[in-house]
């Protein structure tokens, strides 16, 4: 996977980084709720994310790819204020504890790099916020 395919495949996961990123939106033009961020498809939406991940100062990454440290470091000299914590673990092992975690209403994972099974899984268990992407990366 080349270097820019990789940060394009973490700018996905600022997507997910919305628990704080409310506060930095603050105008009525502007997404209000993580939902409406996802439909947000303004100029403006990468530094409203940007804004958003940097207030919270870190992401959470549950991945099962062996090259994950690598893609962390591209991202985070993309995206400087904003580090990436791995939690490196098989499939299987991320559905479980994501689902756990879920069941508990803890939602640690920001976002979530798996094989296609596992994520119809959690998509299936309504897991993920619908996302609707219409800019480009």
């Amino acid at each position: 996977m080349g270097k820019g395919t990789k940060v394009r495949a973490l700018l996905l996961v600022i997507v997910f980084v919305g628990s704080t990123a409310a506060t930095a939106w603050g105008q009525a033009s502007r997404p209000s709720t993580l939902a409406d961020l996802a439909k947000y498809t303004g100029a403006d939406r990468e530094r409203i994310l940007y804004e958003g991940a940097k207030k919270e100062g870190k992401l959470i990454w549950y991945t099962s790819l062996v090259p994950s440290k690598e893609m962390a470091k591209v991202f985070e000299s993309k995206y400087p204020g904003v580090t990436v914590e791995i939690c490196r673990a098989s499939g299987m092992e991320l559905l479980n504890k994501a689902s756990s975690e879920a069941k508990a209403k803890r939602y640690n994972a920001d976002t979530i790099e798996s094989t296609l099974g596992i994520l119809m899984n959690l998509r299936d268990e309504q897991f993920f916020i619908p996302y609707s992407h219409r800019s480009k990366l």
